[in-house]
């Protein structure tokens, strides 16, 4: 018998196989793997189960992300709304005030100084001295009152205040003696001036007189506290001659002001 061939019995038979170490028939544990002469412990029999998934009730729906067309749907809605919002808010911006009718008329404006007209006067206008920014020069007084230059004008700087100071009510005011030098019959004339008063409800004419003594006029009372309020008065000529323009309180308590400010006369 070869001695390299320990496993084989004499006459054929086989021999006798070594024990397999274990905890003995029938253990279910796997067998221990020896490696490099060092005996592992056993792998474990069973890996630990997976989380289970909660269960989901009869009514509960799946969780889904918004997509597809649906989502493109929703992005084109949101888009339209914030375009429409931007326009609406240029229209309400760009909104002009409307120019008013020919003829008498009155209109309002909060008060408070923001920046100078950009040069009425290249427009048309026919006074000089229309917003009062540096002085009153070209304007002459009308009845007991002292006139001086008041910060807080419409949209300017500064404006015209008459201040009355008889000891009772008494019609005071400005005049421009000859805004138009030499106004020929046919020709339509447009004044208006931006006023108010110390206090409020104060009556206040706008009058364009002709050379003939002809004349016509608006009147409008002042408005509370800032705000301005705007007299136009409209005038055909039917002398030859200057054009005359007063702007008036009458009557008005001793101690109160008007105050004036971009006074303008145009053809029309």
């Amino acid at each position: 018998m070869d001695r390299a061939e320990p496993g084989r019995a004499l006459d054929g038979a086989t021999a006798p196989q070594p024990a397999v170490a274990g905890n003995g028939v029938g253990s279910s544990e796997p067998p221990a793997v020896e490696t490099e002469g060092q005996r592992a412990l056993p792998a474990p029999a069973h890996s630990p189960p997976a989380s289970p998934e909660r269960p989901r009730g009869r009514h509960e729906a799946e969780r889904r992300s918004i997509g597809g067309p649906a989502g493109a749907a929703i992005g084109v809605v949101v888009a339209s709304v914030l375009v429409a919002g931007v326009l609406a808010t240029w229209l309400i911006n760009s909104a002009k005030e409307a120019p008013a009718p020919p003829g008498a008329a009155a209109t309002t404006a909060a008060g408070g100084p923001t920046s100078r007209p950009p040069g009425a006067g290249s427009f048309g206008n026919l006074v000089s001295n229309w917003s009062f920014e540096e002085n009153l020069n070209g304007w002459q007084v009308i009845g007991a009152a002292d006139t001086s230059q008041e910060p807080q004008g419409r949209t300017s700087g500064s404006c015209a205040s008459i201040r009355a100071r008889g000891p009772q009510p008494s019609r005071v005011g400005l005049a421009l003696p000859e805004v138009v030098g030499s106004a020929k019959p046919g020709q339509r004339y447009v004044a208006s001036a931006w006023v108010r008063s110390t206090a409020p409800g104060q009556p206040v004419t706008v009058r364009l007189v002709g050379a003939g003594k002809e004349s016509s006029k608006a009147t409008a009372t002042t408005l509370p506290g800032l705000e301005w309020r705007r007299i136009i008065v409209a005038h055909t000529v039917t002398s030859a001659g200057p054009l005359r323009l007063e702007i008036v309180a009458d009557p008005i308590p001793a101690g109160d002001a008007l105050l004036v400010d971009e006074v303008i006369v145009r053809t029309g």
